[in-house]
C-alpha cells in the first residue's frame, strides 16, 4: 500500500491535466454564474435594500431551506479541503469527530439563543446590538475588535485557500481566483446586501453538497483499499493527541464563530424560530457529512502514503489533493467548481458580516460600511496572493474569542453586571499570557513560551488545550463572582424601541 512518494512537492501534487485557458474559463464562468444569480435575484426579489434594516438583515424573510443552505454554504469554505483531511492524517477518528462537532456547535448555540434575541431585540442586526445594550461601550469595543480581527483572518484564509487549491489542481496563477472571487462577491454584496448573499448561498449550498459528495465518491472509487487498510495503518486509532486536538478544536472554533457577525445576521433573517431550528438541523447534518468524508480521506491518505505525508517534508495538509490530482480531468473540473463555490459563499458572508459590524453605529451609512469593507479586502487580497499560512493568527483570534465569549454569554443572566463582565474578560485574556509564560518557564524560557501564542501550530499541544480551557473558565468565574458581589443589581431589561433600524 505504501506508494513511492519520495519526490519533490511539486511533483506530488501539481500534476494539472486541465489546459491553462480552460482553467481560467472554469473559474470565471463559475463566478459569473453567481453574479448573474445575484443580479436576477435583485431584480425579481420583493425585498427592499433601501435602508440599513433591509440591507443588513432581510428581516423575517428566510425559510427553512434558505437558512439551511446559507448556514451550510457559509460554514463550509475551502478550508475543509485542507484542514479536515490534514486533521484526519495525524489525529485519527477522535480529531475528525472533534472537528465535525466544532463545525455544528456554534449553530446549535445560535439556535438556542435566537428566540430570546428575536423577542427582546426585534430590530437587532448582530451580536453587537445585544452587547451594546447589555454591557455598554467597553465590552462593545472589545467585541468589535475581536470580531473584526477574526473575520478578517477568516477572509484571508478563504482567499488563500481558493488561490492555493485551484493552483494545485490546474497550475494557474493563484492571483486569478483570489482576485476574481473577492471582486465578484464584493460587487454583488455591495449592491444587494444580505438579501442577495442569502440568495446566492442557496445556489452555492446546493452546488457544494452535490459536487463535494460526488468528488469524494470519485476519490473512494478510484482509490480502492483492501479491507481494514485504514485500521491496519493506525490512521483511525484513538490517541491522547487526538483527544487533545478534538477538545481544542471544539472550544476554539465554537468560541470564534460566536464572533462571526455574518452568522448572527441570519438569526433575524429567519421567518420564525421554527424555521431557524429546522434550518440549523439540516445545515448541521450536511456539514457533518462533508466533514466526515474529508476526514476519512485524510485517514485514507495515511494508509496509502504513510510516513511520506510527514517527512522529509510535511505535506499532510495536501492529503486530499494527492487523490484529486490523480482523478480524470472531468473530476478535476468538478473540484475547481466546488472550490470556487465554497469560497464564494464564505467570502460574501464575511464581507456582509464586516459591513454590518462597521454599520452598527447609527452614524455610519450603508455606503460607508461597504467602503470600509472594500478597503479591508485590499490587504486580504495581498496576503492571500502571498500564499502565507494564517493558522497562527487564526489560533490567536480563537484564543481572544475564548476569553471573552463566556462573559458575553452570561449577559443572558439578569444578575450579570457589566463591570464584572469586563473584569472577567480581562482575566480571561490575562490567563492566556500566564499559561504560555508558565509553559515557557517550565521549558527554560518565558520569552519563548509567550512567543508560542503566535507560533501555536500544534493543535494537540497540551499548552494550547490548557489555555482554551482556562480562558473561558476563569473569565466565567470572575464574571459570576464579581456580579454576586454587587448586591441588588438586576438588569433592567432591553428598551422596547428600535435599536438598529436607521435609514442609510
Amino acid at each position: 500500500l505504501q506508494r513511492a512518494v519520495q519526490f519533490d512537492l511539486d511533483a506530488r501534487v501539481a500534476m494539472p491535466q486541465l489546459p491553462i485557458a480552460a482553467s481560467y474559463a472554469i473559474v470565471f464562468a463559475t463566478l459569473a454564474v453567481f453574479g448573474v444569480v445575484a443580479v436576477a435575484g435583485l431584480k425579481m426579489s420583493k425585498l427592499s435594500v433601501t435602508d440599513k434594516d433591509s440591507y443588513f438583515t432581510a428581516r423575517n424573510s428566510q425559510s427553512t431551506f434558505s437558512l439551511a443552505m446559507t448556514f451550510f454554504a457559509s460554514g463550509m469554505g475551502a478550508w475543509v479541503l485542507f484542514a479536515v483531511a490534514e486533521v484526519g492524517t495525524y489525529t485519527g477518528s477522535l480529531g475528525v469527530a472533534g472537528y465535525a462537532l466544532s463545525a455544528i456547535a456554534p449553530l446549535i448555540i445560535l439556535d438556542r439563543v435566537s428566540p430570546f434575541l428575536r423577542r427582546e431585540l426585534p430590530n437587532g442586526v448582530t451580536l453587537h446590538d445585544f452587547v451594546a445594550l447589555r454591557f455598554g461601550k467597553s465590552m462593545t469595543a472589545l467585541l468589535a475588535v475581536i470580531s473584526a480581527f477574526y473575520m478578517f483572518i477568516y477572509l484571508v484564509a478563504e482567499l488563500t485557500s481558493v488561490g492555493g487549491a485551484v493552483a494545485l489542481i490546474t497550475g494557474i496563477d493563484p492571483l486569478a481566483p483570489v482576485l476574481g472571487t473577492s471582486l465578484i462577491t464584493l460587487a454583488y454584496s455591495s449592491v444587494g446586501g444580505l438579501p442577495v448573499s442569502l440568495l446566492t448561498d442557496q445556489v452555492q449550498g446546493v452546488m457544494v453538497i452535490v459536487l463535494v459528495v460526488l468528488l469524494c465518491i470519485a476519490v473512494f472509487a478510484y482509490n480502492p483499499l483492501p479491507k481494514d487498510a485504514i485500521i491496519d495503518s493506525g490512521a483511525a486509532d484513538v490517541t491522547l493527541g487526538g483527544l487533545r486536538t478534538a477538545v481544542t478544536l471544539i472550544l476554539a472554533v465554537t468560541a470564534a464563530n460566536l464572533f462571526h457577525s455574518g452568522y448572527w445576521q441570519r438569526v433575524w433573517a429567519a421567518t420564525d424560530n421554527r424555521a431557524m431550528t429546522r434550518g440549523v438541523l439540516i445545515a448541521n447534518g450536511l456539514q457533518l457529512v462533508v466533514m466526515v468524508l474529508f476526514g476519512v480521506i485524510g485517514m485514507m491518505a495515511v494508509a496509502v502514503y504513510g510516513s511520506a505525508l510527514f517527512s522529509p517534508e510535511y505535506v499532510a495538509f495536501l492529503a486530499a489533493f494527492f487523490f484529486i490530482a490523480e482523478l480524470p480531468v472531468g473530476w478535476q473540473v468538478i473540484a475547481v467548481i466546488a472550490t470556487v463555490c465554497m469560497v464564494a459563499s464564505s467570502a460574501d458572508t464575511l464581507q456582509n458580516g464586516l459591513a454590518a459590524l462597521f454599520a452598527a453605529s447609527p452614524r455610519v451609512s450603508v455606503r460607508s460600511a461597504m467602503a470600509l469593507t472594500v478597503l479591508l479586502n485590499v490587504p486580504a487580497i495581498i496576503l492571500a496572493t502571498l500564499q502565507l499560512s494564517v493558522l497562527s493568527l487564526f489560533i490567536l483570534a480563537d484564543l481572544l474569542a475564548a476569553a471573552v465569549c463566556v462573559p458575553i454569554g452570561l449577559g443572558l443572566w439578569y444578575r450579570t453586571h457589566p463591570t464584572a463582565a469586563l473584569a472577567g474578560s480581562a482575566v480571561g485574556l490575562l490567563s492566556i499570557l500566564v499559561v504560555f509564560a508558565v509553559s515557557g518557564a517550565l521549558s527554560g524560557s518565558v520569552a519563548v513560551g509567550l512567543s508560542g501564542i503566535y507560533y501555536a501550530f500544534d493543535l494537540s499541544s497540551p499548552t494550547l488545550l490548557v489555555a482554551f480551557i482556562l480562558a473561558p473558565a476563569l473569565s466565567g468565574l470572575v464574571t459570576v463572582g464579581g456580579s454576586l458581589l454587587v448586591p441588588g443589581y438586576r438588569f433592567a431589561g432591553f428598551p422596547k424601541v428600535d435599536v438598529a433600524v436607521t435609514k442609510a
